[in-house]
């Protein structure tokens, strides 16, 4: 009787442990605010830099990538985990766009664009419960500072 009532006890301790929820992801680490839809790191011109220490806090896996042109890197990780995507490019000449890329459920990806400082030539549009937000992502000739849209949040370290 007293080992059966010393294993019962045992049982329920180690079942008072932390258990990880496998909804759980690093994506929570996200400082988000209220009306941010996004996140987005700067991650360089031509060469990706320090995407080890986004992936290492904010990812659970390794984000596909998305190149438009030779010059900045970007991160995009959407707030939630079935927001769609569409990636569009744009075009300097026609002032046009075309859409190179969709998916109803996207997840965090990379995405390289803007070999020109003057024109963006990606627009990425998520959309969330019927709201959409669109944005291009670039850097601020006035002071150089990552631009990502209203509704985002510059994670840039």
């Amino acid at each position: 009787m007293k080992k059966s009532i010393i294993l019962l006890c045992l049982l329920i301790l180690t079942g008072c442990g932390a258990v990880p929820n496998a909804q759980e992801s690093k994506r929570d680490n996200i400082p988000f605010q209220d009306g941010q839809l996004y996140a987005a790191a700067y991650l360089g011109y031509g060469e990706m830099e320090n995407l080890a220490f986004y992936t290492e806090k904010y990812l659970d896996k390794d984000p596909p990538i998305h190149h438009f042109s030779g010059g900045d890197w970007y991160l995009i990780i959407p707030r939630y985990p079935d927001m769609a995507v569409e990636l569009y490019r744009n075009d300097i000449e026609t002032m046009g766009s075309e859409l190179v890329y969709e998916d109803a459920s996207c997840g965090p990806f990379l995405i390289r664009c803007n070999i020109s400082d003057i024109f963006p030539d990606a627009t990425i549009r998520l959309t969330y419960q019927g709201e959409t937000v669109e944005f291009s992502p670039y850097i601020s000739l006035e002071d150089g500072s990552v631009q990502v849209g209203e509704r985002g949040l510059d994670i840039t370290d």
